[in-house]
């Protein structure tokens, strides 16, 4: 299990416990806005006087008090003694009396004692992350946060948040200080008392990817519950801005992991019975249930691994042999279930599971020799990149006609709808630009409202459920969803889907 699916994972088992009275619906990786802001700030900062002033200053404690006289017992001219003075008199080392003689102070005699060290004020530029959601200063080493072009090349999805600017009067001097004194120069050994915030002098929007969001649904509410997790640890802050996000209508889900009627896709089959259904229903229970203890086994362990305690540990390594236990049973009650559906429908229907669809996609352009059809709500870089379409470009090539419907929300003039349409027919511009001119004519796109995902290949084979095709990958590292689609070869089902899509390329 890789690192950031054992995270998403740890944050489903702690939310599931944490919420026990709801039922998780999606927990995903996210992106949050962060400022990286660099500020002006006063400090008293010890340092060293320099070599002429400390001289001139122990010639002052002998009763020399007159610049003529240290200039001469130094063999120094008169304006390097006017330097050292001033130098000595902005750090109150020394005070200069009406006949312009001079005469050292306590704090002059104390700064000799300690081998010339004074403090006085300068400024510095330190750099902090301010939180654009929590609106405060985050604990986390700015070094880690992403810059923009990594967080649109990789695709991570990015939290609509309305990131607000920070003003000088936004940020807390404490945790200036208590954050320069983890990651600033002061953990470099660098010492100085951080007085006040002057001035903002530079920000850049940045992103952090370390946050884990779980939204769960109650029966007894309308409202979902938000819940941000960091390494497995309950944000309370960033969940309860979340919340509040949510609450003014946000969208704060990845588009590809919304739901669309994932529970009981079968239902849709003009041929599926109320036995057949029951066997369907208890083949998509099992799989969540292996998949929870999967998830609960990795935070179990990832806890175990974090403890010294070696009572706590054997504890937890006996949850863990207990787990393992628990899933040998459930997939054995699966394998059961499975092999009485194959039976029952002699091997030409069968659930699709998240991780299955992106390998059932590309065996669907492979083999249609006259037709694939592909019908997703939206399309997106990660899932329509380039393998898919040299994928689609060969069925082309071999005569195959390829018909792909999308466009949920597109419709609209700004916002999300409107990027999601840019981003779409980009794609498909470049999708267009592959085809060789003789096969142009055999790539059919329509941008229609719907919500529907489902994929025809000829007469073999149809599928559909929630999965949305040519914008998620299915990839479980990348979020915790368990989309369930229902395969069929069917006739009935081929024929009934046929008739949806004709319904769609007729609009």
């Amino acid at each position: 299990m890789s690192g950031v699916e054992s995270e998403v994972g740890a944050a489903v088992v702690r939310a599931r416990r944490q919420f026990g009275d709801h039922h998780l619906d999606v927990a995903y990786r996210v992106c949050l806005p962060v400022y990286e802001v660099t500020l002006r700030v006063t400090e008293m900062a010890e340092s060293d006087l320099s070599t002429t002033a400390r001289f001139a200053l122990q010639i002052v404690r002998i009763d020399v008090a007159s610049p003529e006289e240290i200039g001469r017992l130094m063999g120094l001219e008169p304006h390097d003694i006017a330097s050292a003075a001033a130098e000595l008199l902005a750090a109150n080392l020394v005070v200069q009396r009406a006949d312009r003689e001079i005469e050292i102070t306590e704090e002059g005699k104390r700064v000799l004692r300690d081998g010339g060290r004074t403090f006085r004020p300068r400024h510095r530029h330190p750099k902090v992350p301010y939180d654009a959601v929590t609106r405060s200063i985050l604990n986390i080493d700015i070094e880690r946060l992403r810059h923009r072009d990594e967080v649109r090349k990789n695709g991570l999805f990015v939290a609509p948040v309305g990131p607000r600017r920070p003003r000088v009067s936004s940020i807390v001097l404490e945790d200036v200080v208590n954050y320069d004194r983890i990651f600033g120069r002061r953990s470099r050994g660098v010492d100085g008392e951080i007085l006040e915030i002057s001035a903002i002098r530079d920000i850049r929007l940045k992103y952090r990817d370390d946050v884990v969001v779980a939204k769960l649904d109650s029966d007894a509410s309308a409202k979902p519950v938000f819940a941000a997790y960091r390494a497995g640890q309950y944000l309370v802050e960033e969940s309860a801005a979340m919340q509040r996000l949510a609450e003014r209508g946000v969208s704060l889900v990845p588009e590809e992991l919304e739901a669309g009627g994932r529970r009981m896709p079968w239902a849709h089959s003009a041929a599926v019975g109320g036995e057949e259904s029951k066997l369907l229903e208890s083949i998509e229970k099992l799989d969540d249930r292996i998949l929870s203890t999967e998830q609960e086994a990795a935070a179990v362990e990832s806890d175990r691994s974090a403890t010294l305690d070696a009572r706590e540990r054997g504890l937890l390594a006996s949850r863990i042999e207990e787990l393992e236990i628990e899933k040998e049973k459930l997939g054995a009650q699966l394998a059961i279930a499975e092999g009485e559906l194959k039976q029952r429908t002699n091997g030409r229907t069968r659930l699709i599971r998240t991780e299955g669809h992106r390998r059932l996609l590309f065996d669907a352009i492979d083999r249609a020799n006259r037709e694939v059809t592909l019908v997703s709500a939206w399309i997106g870089e990660q899932a329509f990149d380039g393998e898919v379409q040299e994928k689609l470009v060969a069925a082309m090539v071999r005569g195959a006609r390829v018909r792909i419907a999308w466009g949920l929300g597109t419709g609209q003039r700004r916002g999300e709808g409107a990027r999601n349409r840019e981003r779409g027919e980009n794609l498909l511009k470049g999708l267009r630009r592959r085809v060789p001119k003789a096969a142009k004519e055999l790539l059919v796109e329509r941008r229609v409202e719907t919500h529907e995902k489902f994929i025809i290949c000829d007469d073999m084979f149809c599928v559909w459920g929630s999965f949305n095709w040519l914008s998620y990958r299915g990839e479980r590292d990348s979020g915790y969803r368990r989309e369930t689609s229902y395969y069929s070869e069917r006739e009935e089902d081929i024929e009934l889907w046929k008739g949806n899509a004709a319904a769609l390329f007729r609009e």
